[in-house]
């Protein structure tokens, strides 16, 4: 129903914050990874929006990034996996980590997430791997863990609509990237380290 919200930051706790939108306050619970994202107090945002509605509540999820929310939506598409477990995946890993954790069969790592089992991490395996198969996770180096999930992934889906593979996409971004690359100077330089006519 909803797909995104934009206004004022008012409250920010450890796993919800407080948007005044036409002077009505709304709840919407957040994971660690979107509360890193979020700009200081009386500041605008723009959260993207899921909504779950249970016979007892209603409530909205938001996200930094629609790549979040994705796979959030994914998560709690698996039998037995609701949206507390979801966000705290989300809260545990970035998402390119939690992708890396099932492509790798890693279902201990993924049991560092909070009411994650043994059992839970393994369902997430075996139901997402063959999702994520062409995933490949960028080798960024230290310090590029923020850019990993947002000017990074945005090179890579720019390359993947010039025709690349995810994993050709992620490896050229991989190789181009800087700290303090803009969107436009990672896409070029990603092109570069390709053969110059197939990145024409």
């Amino acid at each position: 129903m909803y797909e995104y919200m934009i206004g004022s930051l008012e409250e920010q706790a450890l796993d919800y914050v407080v948007i005044d939108l036409h002077h009505m306050g709304y709840k919407v619970k957040v994971s660690a990874n979107t509360l890193n994202e979020l700009p200081s107090l009386h500041s605008e945002v723009k959260l993207f929006l899921h909504q779950v509605i249970k016979d007892d509540e209603v409530a909205l999820y938001g996200f930094a990034t629609t790549d979040e929310r994705e796979i959030f939506r994914t998560i709690i598409g698996i039998s037995g996996i609701g949206p507390k477990a979801g966000i705290g995946l989300l809260s545990q890993f970035s998402r390119d980590e939690l992708i890396t954790h099932i492509i790798s069969d890693d279902a201990k790592s993924i049991t560092r997430a909070p009411g994650i089992g043994i059992k839970t991490a393994n369902r997430i395996i075996l139901e997402l791997r063959d999702r994520y198969k062409d995933y490949a996770p960028l080798n960024l180096p230290i310090g590029g863990a923020k850019a990993l999930s947002s000017i990074a992934s945005e090179a890579v889906n720019g390359l993947v609509g010039l025709g690349y593979s995810i994993s050709e996409a992620s490896e050229m971004v991989a190789r181009a990237y800087l700290p303090d690359s803009s969107l436009e100077d990672l896409i070029t330089g990603a092109l570069r380290s390709q053969n110059p006519l197939k990145g024409r």
